[in-house]
C-alpha cells in the first residue's frame, strides 16, 4: 500500500510541470466517422405491402467539432456529425440517415503521452434520424434527444495542426419509439488556434 501511494505522489509530482505548457484557446476537428446504429429498415413482404424492422447497421461519415478551452483543463464542445446507409434489403433500397448536434463540456489532460493530449466529454443534444426508400415508397424520421460520452486522444503534428488518433463515444439515443444504445469512432486532424488567458 505504501508502495502505491509513493508511486501516486511521483506522478503526481511529474504531471504538475505538463500544467504549465500551452493549452490553445480554441480546437477545431474534422474528420470521418464510423456509427453502429439502430435504423428502421424497410423490405416488401407482398409485391404491394411494406413492411418495416429494426436493425442495427454500419454507417460512414463526418464529424465536426468546435472547442472553446476556458483554462488548462476544461472546456465547452459543440459537436455535429452525420451518418449514412444505403442498404438493399431485397428490392428494396433504404436510404438511411443519421444527424445529431450536441453541446457539453470536455475535461482535458494536456500532454500525457508523447506531447499528446487526451480528453473526456459529456455531450448531449439532438438526433435525426430518417429513412426512406427509393425510387418510391414509404419513409419515416424521427428527433429525439441524444447523449454521447466518451473521450479520444489528439497528437501534435507541427506548427497548429495535430491528429486525432481516435475518439471513441457512447451514443444513446430514443429513436423510432425504442430507446438505442449505439457507437461511435472518429478520427481526423484538429486546428489548435489561440492561447488560454
Amino acid at each position: 500500500m505504501r508502495q502505491i501511494l509513493r508511486s501516486f505522489l511521483l506522478l503526481l509530482i511529474l504531471a504538475v510541470p505538463c500544467l504549465a505548457q500551452e493549452t490553445p484557446a480554441w480546437q477545431l476537428f474534422g474528420g470521418y466517422s464510423f456509427q453502429r446504429a439502430g435504423v428502421r429498415d424497410y423490405f416488401k413482404s407482398t409485391p404491394i405491402i411494406y413492411t418495416a424492422r429494426h436493425d442495427s447497421v454500419n454507417m460512414n461519415g463526418f464529424e465536426f467539432s468546435a472547442t472553446e478551452n476556458r483554462n488548462q483543463w476544461f472546456g465547452g464542445t459543440l459537436d455535429l456529425s452525420a451518418h449514412f446507409k444505403t442498404p438493399q434489403i431485397g428490392t428494396v433500397s433504404n436510404q438511411e440517415r443519421t444527424y445529431s448536434i450536441f453541446y457539453g463540456p470536455r475535461i482535458s489532460y494536456p500532454h500525457t503521452i508523447r506531447g499528446g493530449s487526451a480528453y473526456v466529454h459529456a455531450l448531449f443534444g439532438a438526433v435525426h434520424n430518417s429513412v426512406s426508400v427509393t425510387p418510391t415508397g414509404p419513409h419515416a424520421s424521427d428527433f429525439t434527444f441524444g447523449v454521447a460520452v466518451g473521450g479520444g486522444f489528439d497528437l501534435p503534428l507541427r506548427n497548429e495542426w495535430s491528429v486525432r488518433v481516435l475518439q471513441v463515444d457512447y451514443v444513446r439515443t430514443s429513436a423510432y419509439g425504442s430507446g438505442q444504445n449505439n457507437f461511435r469512432l472518429s478520427a481526423g486532424f484538429v486546428f489548435n488556434t489561440g492561447k488560454v488567458k
